[in-house]
């Protein structure tokens, strides 16, 4: 093992936080990673059991941010330069939900994009891995119904390694075809929310004991891709991508401030926005090369969801400790249709 990687693996140790990820690197990184010569995309199932692997950053990248200075003061001064992540959220939180309620027969409307490293097998039957943007969009609406609308771009964004861009090569199979489902099940809803709406709209608007009913309830247990019990914030994004009341939406980040070990990261932007991060660190039961940093990014002014991530404290398909195994953005509003977007 070289010092590089020794200084790596020393930062992206279980028992140290991962450096920041500055916005304005991640486009240098994706450079790092190679973008493709003719791409042949991979076949992904459209609900993983687990959260996939993603944006991954170039060893050199995730050193030089390592050595990057901590700006840990918000834009504007909206969040205080010492804040602990408990005092970011609390305070994000008593300032109220960034999305009014849905009234009936509306939906709340989230968008974004997220880069994923999709594993695949070639026209050879061979193994490989490559990284894919997708676009995605989400109605729910305030009688349990969901669209789900995904669309997968032809193009990879990059392979992890050089192996895998070459093993690519053979693989002819399309998967820009969207996705475009609707359901108006009660079972539906609750396989992928954990709790009916109905329940959901009854959750606590006190930060405690929404904690007690969400975060720290087996309930969750094999739901949220598999990790809702383990991974909390996995369990708080499921809760605010649904029309829950805006106080209990409120309610959910002082929820995560009750969380030990929550941490705040230095301060980032997502798509140009200043955003405040904070990370819970967590380990997949029955494996011990299984722990992931979850990282939300907020607005400080308004605490709404910017972005999320996730990084593996190992090394994962060929990429090292310390990166970044998926990347979501955010996007939300209130919309009257199941088929209407919010202008602009």
């Amino acid at each position: 093992m070289n010092e590089i990687d020794q200084l790596v693996r020393q930062l992206y140790s279980v028992d140290s936080p991962p450096p920041p990820a500055p916005e304005a690197l991640w486009v240098s990184v994706e450079h790092l990673i190679g973008a493709p010569t003719g791409s042949s995309p991979i076949r992904r199932r459209r609900r993983r059991t687990r959260l996939a692997l993603a944006f991954g950053l170039a060893l050199a990248v995730a050193v030089f941010l390592a050595f990057l200075p901590a700006r840990r003061h918000s834009p504007g001064g909206a969040i205080p330069e010492n804040a602990s992540a408990a005092q970011v959220l609390r305070t994000l939180a008593a300032r109220g939900s960034s999305l009014p309620d849905v009234p009936r027969g509306s939906f709340l409307y989230s968008s974004g994009t997220r880069i994923v490293l999709s594993g695949g097998s070639n026209d050879d039957g061979i193994n490989f891995n490559a990284f894919i943007r997708e676009h995605w969009q989400l109605w729910v609406g305030r009688d349990g119904s969901v669209r789900d609308r995904e669309r997968t771009e032809r193009a990879y964004v990059g392979y992890p390694t050089p192996r895998d861009r070459r093993l690519a090569r053979r693989h002819t199979e399309p998967l820009d075809i969207p996705a475009d489902t609707t359901t108006h099940s009660k079972t539906a809803f609750r396989e992928e929310f954990g709790m009916t709406l109905g329940a959901m709209r009854r959750l606590p608007t006190d930060a405690s004991a929404l904690a007690r009913a969400v975060l720290k309830n087996p309930y969750s247990n094999g739901q949220y891709g598999g990790w809702g019990f383990d991974d909390p914030f996995r369990a708080a994004l499921s809760i605010l991508m649904a029309p829950v009341r805006p106080a209990t939406r409120a309610a959910m980040l002082g929820a995560l401030a009750t969380l030990p070990h929550v941490r705040r990261l230095p301060d980032e932007s997502v798509a140009g926005r200043p955003a405040v991060a904070v990370a819970y660190r967590f380990v997949v039961p029955g494996s011990r090369h299984d722990a992931y940093d979850h990282v939300l990014l907020l607005d400080p002014a308004t605490g709404a969801l910017l972005g999320a991530r996730y990084v593996s404290l190992f090394p994962t398909a060929g990429l090292p400790a310390g990166t970044a195994t998926s990347r979501w953005t955010y996007r939300q509003a209130v919309v009257p249709t199941l088929h209407s977007v919010p202008k602009g």
